[in-house]
């Protein structure tokens, strides 16, 4: 069960900016690439088996979310690999400069690994998720969208909580793709303005992940990697 305080969490991303872009800057952390796709953290300036390097927590959360999130490699592909069994429910943030209106679009690949049993985003008392992405926008009073693998929603299925703040959008479900990476890619400016009602006059400051099983008290894992943000869709 997430406990997130959206103007914490975009205020946090805003204030690593600096850290982020330095680390870009030395061509391991963003690349463009052709139709302005850009790669973001392909975690080559982390360490194996560490916590990802360029990515951040809340404060006095770093130790706990370094039980949860490592950077691990499979088939020359780097990626960060999440288990929470101690119901530690810790996010993590990583910001850069999103220029929404020239790469609208944001793909990633995730692997549910441990489903929490009976969890579902729709109740406080379940509210875990395998595998969630956030996309915060806003620098005070801000909203989010959280992109989850749920255990037992149904896709499509969309959730408001947070008195309207956070939007959370099922992608996947249940354990049939158990064990397989699903890669996705979401217009963000669509899905912001279906969901909000509203056009989005802000860049995003970043995106966030979790993993967590501890409103149900069940094993969460999820693998998450190649995040890019692009001009073109599908």
């Amino acid at each position: 069960m997430e406990k997130i305080n959206l103007m914490l969490v975009a205020l946090l991303m805003i204030a690593f900016t600096a850290t982020v872009v330095r680390a870009q800057g030395d061509g391991t952390n963003a690349a463009a690439a052709p139709a302005g796709r850009m790669a973001l953290d392909n975690f080559s300036s982390s360490k194996m088996g560490n916590f990802p390097r360029l990515w951040r927590t809340w404060p006095f959360q770093r130790g706990k979310a370094e039980e949860v999130y490592h950077v691990a490699e499979e088939n020359g592909t780097r990626y960060i690999k999440a288990f929470d069994d101690k119901d530690i429910s810790a996010q993590i943030f990583y910001n850069f400069n999103w220029e929404i209106t020239k790469r609208p679009w944001l793909a990633w690949r995730w692997r549910a690994t441990e489903l929490p049993a009976g969890a579902a985003e729709s109740s406080d008392a379940t509210n875990d998720s395998a595998c969630a992405v956030y996309v915060v926008v806003g620098k005070y009073e801000g909203n989010a969208i959280k992109y989850v693998w749920s255990s037992t929603v149904k896709p499509g299925t969309v959730i408001t909580r947070h008195d309207g703040k956070l939007k959370i959008k099922v992608l996947d479900n249940g354990v049939s793709q158990k064990g397989r990476w699903v890669s996705h890619q979401v217009d963000v400016v669509a899905d912001y303005e279906a969901l909000f009602g509203s056009k989005l006059g802000k860049n995003p400051s970043g995106i966030g992940l979790l993993t967590d099983g501890n409103a149900v008290h069940k094993p969460a894992g999820c693998d998450y990697a190649d995040f890019a943000v692009s001009g073109i869709g599908k």
